[in-house]
């Protein structure tokens, strides 16, 4: 992803979104289990990003632990991205996020 942002001209917002990018992944591979769908959408202002999984339940935003070893995705996504939110639809759910450009 960090090489189809830079060649699209959107250099300053590639190493954040891929690391959301691989939270939100992570994130459906383990509390989902199952197949996902990646989508980006490269507008003139912003970088959407969204992750399609079958599960219908939504990612909790928790506060995460000094000596955790996990539960800190969701807390840089809502601090990284510019806004971010969960879409439920027939097959499960989308969880998305926008970065600027």
């Amino acid at each position: 992803m960090g090489e189809l942002l830079r060649t699209n001209g959107a250099d300053g917002a590639s190493e954040v979104c891929v690391l959301l990018t691989s939270e939100l992944v992570t994130n459906a591979v383990v509390y989902a289990r199952s197949d996902i769908v990646l989508r980006v959408v490269l507008d003139a202002d912003v970088v959407r990003v969204s992750v399609h999984d079958r599960s219908p339940a939504p990612p909790v935003l928790r506060p995460s632990r000094r000596d955790g070893t996990s539960g800190r995705g969701l807390a840089l996504v809502d601090v990284l991205s510019s806004t971010w939110g969960v879409e439920p639809n027939s097959h499960g759910k989308e969880v998305w996020f926008e970065v600027s450009r």
